[in-house]
């Protein structure tokens, strides 16, 4: 296949996640169904896969790697609001504080442990600048989200 029809197809494929991803936020903001996320997670997939450029054979070895470590993000980052929803609840004495604090900066340095662990598997199947590019279209993505909910929170 020719290049120029290999862009052509990662452009539509593009194109398509991220409308996927502008229909999904607009309802989300409303109410997260099962049906919602799994279109958000569609269009982030379509958003990683169109700037790593993965090969068949990366995306084979990738998407279970990323996968797995993307559940092992969620799970500290879900550990983190429910020490910041119970320490409103909880109150604030000094030593309450102090020990959110320091279960917070825990959960922090776990999650910089797990994304050098996991550094190591991604170069496994991906090269170093696939990997920059990776943590780039999170970060796109994450703010394209945030753009669209904030943006249908102001309607």
């Amino acid at each position: 296949m020719k290049s120029s029809s290999l862009n052509t197809i990662w452009g539509r494929f593009f194109l398509i996640g991220f409308v996927l991803l502008a229909t999904a936020t607009s309802s989300w903001a409303q109410r997260p169904d099962r049906e919602e996320m799994q279109r958000i997670q569609d269009a982030k997939i379509a958003i990683i896969t169109n700037r790593l450029s993965l090969s068949p054979e990366q995306a084979t070895g990738f998407w279970p790697v990323y996968n797995e470590y993307s559940q092992k993000r969620r799970d500290i980052h879900r550990q983190q609001r429910k020490i910041i929803v119970e320490k409103r609840q909880s109150g604030t004495t000094d030593e309450a504080v102090l020990a959110n604090l320091k279960e917070v900066q825990d959960l922090k340095q776990k999650e910089l442990d797990l994304e050098k662990d996991y550094q190591s598997r991604f170069l496994k199947v991906i090269s170093a600048s696939q990997l920059g590019e990776l943590y780039k279209a999170e970060r796109t993505f994450n703010d394209m989200l945030l753009q669209r909910l904030k943006k249908n929170g102001d309607d």
